[in-house]
């Protein structure tokens, strides 16, 4: 038995680029909020600027039409209402697992040796959703920071061989990795705790 792990991160720029008007799309519609408090939420989100105070002299003021609060307890829920349906792309073609507090999201298909080559196929078609959705939700995925793992026993990894499939999204492939970092944690191939 072998697992094929997808992970990619650094999904912190999001935080700065979530579009408001397809934020506020999200409560009313996926969630069901409505009157008062979709008006707090719009409030909340709408009409924010800044200014910088340095050396007694002041800045333009900026107008923020895009990203959410950091820093707030309403910023990661936001994000979270945001990217709420990017489940339902990925339920489509891998099990999966998503870390949003930490910007990196992992997608995990579990596959005999010998479904690999679909498995492959399967994780391709499921990170081009992916990239799809991510990029009409303004987005960006990026292939330096995925990272595939083919993870299973010793003997499992031995069978593979060099047959151990890379992954390809758009022009980059996406080569396996001996180990993967998670929210600290290595996870290496042969599954070793070393």
């Amino acid at each position: 038995m072998l697992n094929g792990f997808i992970s990619w991160g650094d999904l912190s720029a999001a935080f700065d680029i979530v579009d408001h008007d397809l934020l506020m799309l999200r409560p009313e519609r996926q969630f069901g909020i409505h009157g008062v408090a979709l008006q707090w939420f719009r409030s909340y989100l709408l009409g924010r600027s800044y200014r910088v105070i340095y050396g007694g002299s002041m800045s333009a003021m900026v107008y923020v039409v895009c990203s959410v609060p950091q820093g707030s307890v309403l910023g990661p829920r936001l994000f979270i209402m945001y990217t709420a349906d990017l489940s339902e792309v990925v339920k489509k073609r891998c099990k999966h697992s998503r870390i949003r507090e930490q910007h990196t999201i992992v997608l995990y298909r579990h596959c005999l040796r010998t479904e690999t080559v679909a498995t492959v196929e399967r994780l391709e078609r499921c990170l081009l959703d992916v990239s799809h959705w991510m990029s009409a939700n303004r987005i960006t995925l990026n292939p330096d920071k995925t990272k595939l793992l083919w993870s299973g026993s010793t003997y499992s990894q031995s069978l593979l061989g060099s047959s151990c499939l890379s992954l390809q999204l758009d022009s980059d492939t996406i080569i396996a990795s001996d180990n993967v970092r998670v929210l600290g944690v290595t996870f290496s191939c042969d599954l070793s705790l070393d």
